[in-house]
C-alpha cells in the first residue's frame, strides 16, 4: 500500500512502523487543470479524500487516529468555531471508527454552511456544546477535568497535532509522485488556506524532503493569537515541522534538513474569521465554475488569492482544495 497511499514511507519505511497510521482516505487524490481560468492554473483534490466527508482534516486523521488507538481511548474532545470543518471530519470519523465525539464550538457568523455542519456534526453523533467566545471555548478545552480521564482524548481544533503534520508530508511526496508520471507539472505556487497550521507546516516541510522546489503560500483565515497565545502565525508552522523533524530522527539519527521558511499571508484574514466579503463570495462563484465547493470562512478566501495570483503569472500554480466536496447525510 506504501507506493500508492502514503509513498513517504517509501523513503522512509522505519516512519511507518513508528506512525503506524489507519488507511481511511481515498488517496492519492487527483490534479487537475483549471482551463476556466487559464493555462498556468492547478488543483489539488483534496477535497475528495473521503467518500463520505472529504478535505484535509480527513486526511489528518489517518494519522490522528492511530494515536487514539495507541492510547486506547473511547471519546475525543475538539473545538472549532460553530460551522466548523474540523468537528464534521471529527464526527464522521469517530462514527466510522466506533468512537464517541464532543466538539466544543466558538462564535462564528452564522451562514448557511454554519447551519449545514451543526446538522452534520449532530447527525454523525458529534454531542455539539456552544461555549461562546473563542477564549471561552479554549478555556472549557484546556481546563477540562475530562482531561484526567484515560478514555477521553483532547483533539486541538483543526486536527493540530505533531503526528497530523505528517499527513501533508506524505501529500507532499504524494505530488511529487504525480509530477514525475507527468500528470501535472511541478507548480512554482502552491496556495493553501491556514488556520490550525498543520497543513501548511506538512505542505511546507514535505515538499523541501521530497525535493519540490515549489513555494507554499499560506493564506491566513483565523487570527494571529488568542490572548498570549498563538493560534496562526509563522511560528506555529515553524514548532510543528521542528516537531516532525525530531520524530524522524527517532527512526533516522542521521536525518537532516534545513528548515524551509513559511509563507503565511494575512491579507485576507480580515475582517475576522468566517466574516463574509465581496472578494470570497466572488471566488465561490468562481470556484463552482471550476467544479469546486469553497466556503467563506477557509476555502473562499484563499481561493481569491489563488485567482488573483494565476492572473499575474506565466507560471504553472496550484490551488489545493481542502474543503470537502464529498456527498453526506444531509446531502442526500
Amino acid at each position: 500500500m506504501q507506493s500508492k497511499h502514503w509513498p513517504l514511507f517509501d523513503k522512509y519505511p522505519a516512519l511507518q512502523n513508528a506512525l503506524n497510521p489507519i488507511a481511511l482516505c481515498d488517496l492519492p487524490t487527483s490534479v487537475e487543470p483549471m482551463p476556466q481560468l487559464g493555462e498556468h492554473a492547478w488543483v489539488k483534490r483534496d477535497d475528495q479524500t473521503h467518500s463520505v466527508y472529504g478535505g484535509n482534516k480527513t486526511r489528518k486523521f489517518e494519522f490522528i487516529a492511530a494515536d487514539i488507538q495507541r492510547k486506547n481511548a473511547k471519546h475525543i474532545v475538539t473545538l472549532g468555531g460553530t460551522g466548523t470543518n474540523h468537528g464534521v471530519a471529527t464526527a464522521v470519523i469517530c462514527d466510522q471508527l466506533g468512537l464517541k465525539s464532543t466538539v466544543l464550538t466558538f462564535d462564528q457568523p452564522a451562514s448557511d454552511h454554519v447551519d449545514h455542519n451543526q446538522k452534520l456534526m449532530r447527525q454523525y453523533g458529534a454531542n455539539v456544546i456552544y461555549a461562546g467566545s473563542i477564549l471561552k471555548a479554549g478555556i472549557r478545552y484546556y481546563l477540562n477535568p475530562l482531561r484526567l480521564n484515560k478514555d477521553y482524548y483532547f483533539l486541538p481544533g483543526g486536527g493540530a497535532t505533531p503526528v497530523a503534520t505528517f499527513a501533508y508530508i506524505n501529500a507532499a511526496f504524494e505530488l511529487k509522485q504525480q509530477i514525475d508520471k507527468g500528470e501535472c507539472p511541478e507548480p512554482a505556487e502552491i496556495y493553501v488556506p491556514v488556520g490550525s497550521s498543520s497543513t501548511l507546516a506538512g505542505l511546507t516541510l514535505g515538499c523541501a524532503m521530497a525535493g519540490i522546489q515549489s513555494k507554499i503560500v499560506g493564506i491566513q483565515v483565523l487570527g494571529s493569537h488568542v490572548g498570549p497565545v498563538e493560534t496562526c502565525t509563522t511560528g506555529v508552522s515553524d514548532r510543528f515541522m521542528k516537531q516532525a523533524v525530531s520524530q524522524i530522527k527517532k527512526s533516522y539519527p542521521d536525518f537532516s534538513i534545513t528548515l524551509p521558511t513559511v509563507i503565511l499571508n494575512p491579507n485576507w484574514y480580515a475582517p475576522g474569521y468566517g466574516v463574509f466579503t465581496k472578494e470570497a463570495e466572488a471566488a465561490i462563484k468562481t470556484g463552482k465554475e471550476c467544479g469546486l465547493t469553497l466556503e467563506h470562512t477557509y476555502s473562499g478566501k484563499a481561493f481569491d488569492a489563488f485567482c488573483k495570483a494565476v492572473k499575474q503569472t506565466n507560471k504553472p500554480i496550484m490551488y489545493w482544495a481542502t474543503y470537502s466536496s464529498s456527498p453526506t447525510k444531509h446531502d442526500e
